[in-house]
């Protein structure tokens, strides 16, 4: 496990959207209190799903599979978890999205999941030592997870044991921002410093109805996949047309959770 092998970390400021967030530097002297961890879970939700209290079907699949897949591999190691409280928004129109301009709104969106992670791991990172921390996010909270990751020091990147994002639309080349809007690109797309313990996932898959491979539009853009997932996501067709919308079903969920227990 990395558990033994990662140090804990304090004494640095990390500089976040502007604003400059003190690191504690006496924590390790401070009595631990009974609810920390070895491991605790952060998960984003996605558009049209989960809200401030709830991460959605997929990232609790995700959960779910994380930790049945930790208490096999050791049974003495615990695991908790919270949702990254940011609110639900709704499945945008992406066909409007894509053909108009960047949505400013979304990335307010972003931009508020991610100080709110910022704020919440800050509070365990303080208050629990030898903590150490898996994020996991799902389309918008995929990007909530790159928004938080991109400015963060090494002594905190230090203390992430493991990241996994599923269709997310930052998804490096072909994810519809940076497809479409390059500007707004996260680069890199993780930090060196957690690379070798960061993954993302993608799904497409051949589908006979159509006569070709559909692709999850958000992590892989094409504008006719795009109009069959706002369709799928409105109820106008069968959820299998949009491969966003079918994580769990299609395995990405038990894959993601398979790699954050080889990196735990």
């Amino acid at each position: 496990m990395m558990l033994g092998k990662l140090a804990s970390c304090f004494g640095t400021a990390v500089l976040f959207f502007g604003i400059a967030i003190p690191q504690e530097t006496d924590s390790a002297r401070q009595p631990v209190p009974e609810h920390c961890r070895d491991l605790y879970f952060f998960g984003g939700h996605g558009l049209g799903e989960g809200g401030a209290d709830d991460w959605g079907h997929t990232i609790q699949d995700v959960y779910d599979n994380y930790e049945n897949g930790i208490n096999e591999a050791d049974p003495d190691v615990s695991v908790g978890s919270e949702v990254i409280a940011y609110p639900r928004t709704e499945f945008p129109d992406w066909v409007r999205l894509v053909r108009a301009r960047f949505s400013r709104e979304q990335e307010e969106e972003v931009i508020n999941g991610a100080i709110a992670l910022n704020n919440q791991l800050t509070e365990r990172y303080r208050a629990c030592p030898n903590e150490h921390f898996i994020l996991a996010g799902y389309s918008e909270g995929a990007w909530v997870v790159h928004a938080y990751l991109k400015n963060l020091g090494t002594r905190v990147l230090d203390r992430i044991a493991g990241v996994a994002l599923l269709g997310d639309p930052q998804y490096a080349g072909t994810g519809v921002i940076p497809k479409l809007y390059p500007n707004h690109a996260i680069t890199p797309y993780f930090p060196p410093a957690i690379e070798d313990r960061a993954a993302s996932w993608c799904v497409s898959y051949d589908l006979p109805a159509a006569k070709r491979t559909v692709f999850d539009p958000i992590c892989h853009f094409s504008g006719s996949d795009i109009t069959n997932c706002l369709k799928a996501a409105k109820g106008q067709l069968d959820e299998i047309w949009c491969p966003h919308l079918r994580y769990v079903e299609t395995g990405g969920t038990k894959r993601a959770a398979d790699f954050l227990v080889s990196v735990s």
